[in-house]
């Protein structure tokens, strides 16, 4: 059996934005415990040149509801960037596993070999549909979930390695 761009694709996003869903919400416990304001918690950056919290969840869902949409053909989706509480992150999670799933697999699978122009920036860049969802989406999927999950760490939110890899 051959698994297929679809396959690996829905089941890296059910896996990595369900497991970011569970980190998010052990950060609203943690925040609700220890009497913190969310939005200082949410405001946090691991160093003052990256993104807060918020902007790396919409990043990692933003990059599998739109590669989904690249590989399957279709318009890029839009999700306005408003969250600012920690349920408002989760249900994006939910929207963007929902977007991905929603698409057919053989739109998805049409482009495992296909060469596609991905805009990088000031470049274009020519990639297979199995290259552009290995070295592009599942990478930067995987950097901004890891990052959230830093953040939360950082504020002494009790997760650990289990909770980034497995699902809520």
């Amino acid at each position: 059996m051959t698994t297929t761009v679809s396959y690996i694709l829905k089941k890296s996003t059910e896996q990595t934005l369900g497991a970011l869903k569970g980190i998010l919400a052990k950060g609203e416990a943690h925040a609700k415990a220890i009497n913190c304001d969310e939005a200082g918690m949410l405001a946090q950056r691991l160093a003052p040149d990256m993104f807060a919290l918020p902007r790396q969840v919409q990043i990692a869902c933003d990059t599998v509801a739109r590669g989904a949409a690249r590989l399957a053909g279709l318009d890029m989706p839009s999700f306005p960037d408003t969250e600012q509480t920690f349920a408002e992150l989760i249900a994006r999670c939910d929207k963007a596993i929902a977007y991905v799933n929603a698409i057919e697999d053989a739109k998805i699978d049409a482009t495992a070999k296909t060469t596609l122009q991905i805009p990088m920036g000031s470049v274009t860049l020519p990639m297979t549909g199995e290259q552009y969802l290995q070295g592009f989406v599942l990478t930067n999927l995987h950097f901004h979930a890891a990052m959230a999950y830093a953040l939360l760490r950082k504020q002494s939110v009790q997760i650990g390695k289990r909770d980034y890899l497995v699902p809520a």
